[in-house]
């Protein structure tokens, strides 16, 4: 039971928020840093056109657990592979609708239809075992599986020529990942979750006319500009530019990075172009993808939805008649503010009725974060136990600059999340995190959290809060900019 607005039972894994790119994750109890052993990775990122930023979440304790009786879930690339036919668009967009499900979901839909699932111990055969069952009886979802479709065929929404649909794909972490960590000797090692990346598709058309080739890009929306691996750069002979850029990472170390250009590409049937681009080792996210896109695009829009109940990525263009009306509930909306140095965008967030307190908008952190200071705006302490949990094993966040950052409490939301100032907040019923949408918070000392306490900056508002919202729509054109989320 929900301990008032928080939550202060034990954080099993199968009530974490599901993980994502942009973000940071928890390990367990070491004192000594250089002692953690293997850790599950969540990733964030804050990037702009001459400054990237990014924030690896790991969670050091889910691998302990899950480690010898739970084999890794594998990489999604499904949705990035040539689309042959209408048959086969439908089957990737029905697999990928699976893939969406929860474990518990898609065991509960194969026992009434007298499927077993005794012989069966990684979530992809279970999907694809029901997509196999709903293929032969002919039952296509209609909630997820119609809309993917519509979506899926890269053109305009019907007549209207100010609105852009691109299907909203996602892909999970590899099945085994090691990074190089700066104080921790012979590196992490980085174990999958179930949470998948949302992930959309360039199509690059090369200056010298050669054939077009796909992007598989994070969609993230707490990095101000692009970002390419280099090794994307190089396999599709990407122009190099010789302007510096630079690289904050979440550890407060600075490095340098290359620029490239995509001159022409396309989303949604639409041709767009140029588009520059930091060249950027990635290695925390899935290997199947190609980049991170960023403000440095979403901002060329006078309005983004992330429609997560459709499968769908809407992007209103600039001067369009009023923005249409969102089919589910509006439950909270507030004013995103520019942090101008880094070009990313927080919101006031009242968590429980506490607050507020001021966070990154970030599709791409896997998790939701605090710093102390976000832990002081709702009113609390370091030894406040009735609603702070203390994290048993080690658990930390990595930034790009490879330091691992330890995370030490936990706050469980199992109530509601609104936006805004407290008068503001409750026009609106707010975000509902009750039953299965409960959200666990990790809270630590994160230097690029630290780095904007000027800004007032408390926490980071992941993809795991996020994605409890069935629509999320960012208003990122005219005097008002402001995040709605409908549930």
């Amino acid at each position: 039971m929900g301990n008032g607005p928080f939550d202060s039972r034990e954080c099993r894994w199968n009530r974490l928020p599901r993980l994502k790119d942009h973000g940071l994750t928890s390990f367990s109890s070491c004192d000594d840093v250089e002692a953690l052993p293997q850790i599950s990775i969540m990733k964030q990122r804050l990037c702009r056109k001459a400054v990237v930023s990014v924030l690896i979440l790991l969670n050091f304790d889910i691998a302990w657990t899950f480690q010898s009786s739970r084999q890794p879930s594998r990489s999604r690339a499904a949705a990035w592979r040539p689309r042959a036919s209408n048959d086969a668009t439908a089957d990737q967009d029905l697999a990928e609708q699976v893939r969406r499900m929860r474990v518990k979901e898609i065991k509960e839909e194969l026992s009434k239809l007298n499927i077993s699932t005794q012989d069966v111990f990684e979530k992809e055969q279970l999907v694809q075992r029901l997509v196999e069952v709903r293929k032969k009886n002919g039952t296509r979802s209609e909630s997820l599986g119609d809309s993917r479709r519509s979506s899926s065929s890269s053109t305009t929404a019907g007549n209207n020529n100010n609105v852009i649909i691109a299907p909203l794909y996602f892909t999970n972490m590899d099945s085994s990942t090691k990074i190089a960590a700066v104080n921790i000797d012979g590196g992490i090692q980085v174990n999958p979750s179930d949470q998948p990346y949302a992930t959309v598709e360039f199509q690059v058309f090369p200056e010298n006319g050669g054939p077009s080739f796909p992007l598989r890009l994070l969609l993230d929306t707490a990095c101000s500009g692009f970002v390419l691996r280099p090794s994307v750069v190089e396999s599709n002979k990407l122009p190099k530019f010789s302007t510096p850029v630079t690289m904050t990472g979440a550890g407060g170390t600075v490095g340098a990075t290359g620029l490239t250009q995509l001159s022409k590409f396309s989303i949604g049937g639409e041709i767009f172009g140029p588009l520059p681009a930091a060249v950027q080792d990635i290695g925390a996210l899935p290997s199947g993808l190609d980049g991170i896109v960023g403000l440095s695009f979403l901002n060329k829009f006078a309005a983004v939805d992330m429609n997560f109940a459709k499968g769908q990525l809407i992007l209103y263009k600039k001067g369009s008649a009023a923005l249409p009306t969102v089919s589910q509930k509006l439950v909270a909306r507030g004013t995103i503010e520019l942090i101008s140095h880094l070009g990313i965008y927080t919101v006031d967030v009242m968590i429980g009725g506490r607050g507020p307190v001021k966070m990154l908008v970030d599709s791409g952190a896997a998790n939701t974060f605090m710093n102390w200071k976000g832990v002081a705006d709702l009113g609390l302490s370091k030894n406040d136990n009735s609603f702070l949990q203390r994290i048993p094993n080690p658990t930390g966040a990595m930034g790009s600059d490879n330091i691992v950052m330890r995370l030490t409490h936990r706050i469980g939301v199992s109530s509601t999340v609104n936006l805004g100032n407290p008068s503001k907040a409750k026009e609106l019923a707010g975000l509902s995190l009750a039953d299965s949408k409960r959200v666990t918070i990790d809270i630590g000392d994160i230097p690029i959290l630290e780095s904007m306490r000027g800004q007032n900056v408390g926490g980071i508002m992941g993809i795991d809060l996020l994605m409890r919202a069935t629509c999320v729509r960012l208003v990122l054109d005219g005097p008002t900019k402001e995040i709605l989320l409908y549930q």
